[in-house]
């Protein structure tokens, strides 16, 4: 039986209050995954960045932010 068809098999003897929760919960982490994966592309656009250009002195940085 694969997970897909256990979840199934699971959903169908559950309550519809319960239901709404797996439903809002599988929702949740379906939104999270999304923005994970977007926060793993801006890492690594980020590195492909520090790669390309180098980095900048952190006393550098400071005076020209005014720190």
């Amino acid at each position: 039986m694969t997970l897909k068809e256990m979840l199934m098999q699971e959903l169908s003897d559950a309550s519809d209050p319960l239901i709404v929760e797996v439903l809002d919960f599988l929702r949740f982490l379906k939104s999270k995954q999304t923005e994970d994966n977007a926060d793993l592309i801006e890492a690594r656009e980020a590195l492909a960045t520090v790669a390309a250009e180098g980095t900048v002195d952190w006393h550098d940085l400071k005076a020209e932010s005014g720190l």
